[in-house]
């Protein structure tokens, strides 16, 4: 998606957005508020217009331009400290399970509203992942293991939640960044990787570079990706018992790299690395990430302020012990 951030940084686009909080206007009434010149606000538009910030509709012989969507409104209303309407707080645990049940029968609409509640109560990017869509889609996979949903269900789930996690992402505005680079994905035969994005959103969000590579990714193409890349962090997730043999065979693959002076460090998340984490350790990983805010708070920080990972008996650096 386009960077709103980025137009919001140009002084003469900052008032043109502005501006357009109060709704459409033509480039007469732009320039008569900001006392930008006409050729400039022209210019200032076709560029917006063109990233998708802004659109026009045409009244007459006249052009109005607006903001583009709801997103774009959040994000510039957020910027600008517009008061809105917010929520005076929010039931995260009832929200969750109204998430879960709309999820599964594919009302995506009813999904989306259930994010602008808590985009209206302020609510953080750690926290609508934490504890709206992650319990949301441990209560899916607990009905598929229990057959309450079929496979279907759980995709449609799944490829919803994903979509919402790109919405979400695209409206919360990441900071600068500062060099690092973090790159994400899971071994052959691993493919639940919701919980490694919403680790790769917080990162990006938080000045970080992310490469996400996905699901299944062969382990020779993702050694050679690290090799290519020379990431500071290498994050594996494993979320069922089939992707682990694998996942330990790339952690091998991974530590021999860096035995050879490619300095990063190594993470692994997902269900069972949580329930299991010694033969991940043992492999190579330097921590083990239960959760996306035990990662924020307690693994980030050790990332961003140290080189490697304190000398310590592998076996206890399990986030959220």
């Amino acid at each position: 998606m386009m960077n709103i951030y980025e137009e919001l940084g140009d002084t003469s686009r900052r008032q043109i957005l502005a501006e357009l909080r109060s709704g459409h206007k033509n480039v007469s009434q732009i320039c008569d508020s900001t006392k930008l010149k006409q050729p400039n606000v022209s210019n200032h538009l076709a560029r917006m217009r063109a990233r998708g910030i802004v659109k026009a509709s045409r009244v007459g012989r006249q052009m109005f331009y607006s903001l583009a969507s709801p997103e774009v409104e959040a994000v510039v209303n957020s910027v600008f400290n517009v008061a809105v309407y917010r929520e005076a707080s929010i039931d995260f645990e009832e929200m969750s399970r109204e998430y879960a049940k709309a999820a599964i029968t594919g009302d995506e609409q009813a999904c989306s509203d259930l994010m602008d509640r808590a985009f209206r109560a302020n609510a953080p990017l750690i926290d609508i992942y934490q504890e709206i869509l992650a319990p949301a889609m441990a209560m899916i996979g607990a009905w598929w293991k229990v057959d309450a949903i079929d496979e279907a269900q759980e995709h449609m789930a799944t490829a919803i939640t994903e979509r919402m996690m790109a919405r979400t992402a695209q409206i919360t505005g990441p900071r600068r960044r500062h060099g690092r680079t973090a790159l994400l994905g899971c071994a052959p035969n691993s493919y639940h990787v919701i919980g490694l994005r919403m680790i790769s959103d917080f990162l990006r969000l938080q000045g970080w570079k992310t490469l996400f590579l996905g699901p299944n990714v062969p382990i020779r193409s993702f050694v050679s990706t690290v090799q290519s890349n020379q990431p500071d962090v290498v994050l594996v997730s494993c979320g069922a018992e089939e992707g682990m043999e694998t996942t330990v065979q790339l952690l091998h693959r991974l530590s021999e790299l860096r035995s050879k002076k490619a300095a990063f460090k190594i993470g692994v998340g997902g269900s069972q690395a949580a329930h299991f984490p010694h033969p991940f350790l043992e492999a190579g990983a330097d921590f083990i990430a239960l959760d996306l805010r035990s990662f924020a708070h307690e693994i980030l920080p050790m990332l961003e302020s140290t080189s490697s990972v304190p000398e310590t008996d592998r076996a206890d650096f399990v986030t959220g012990n």
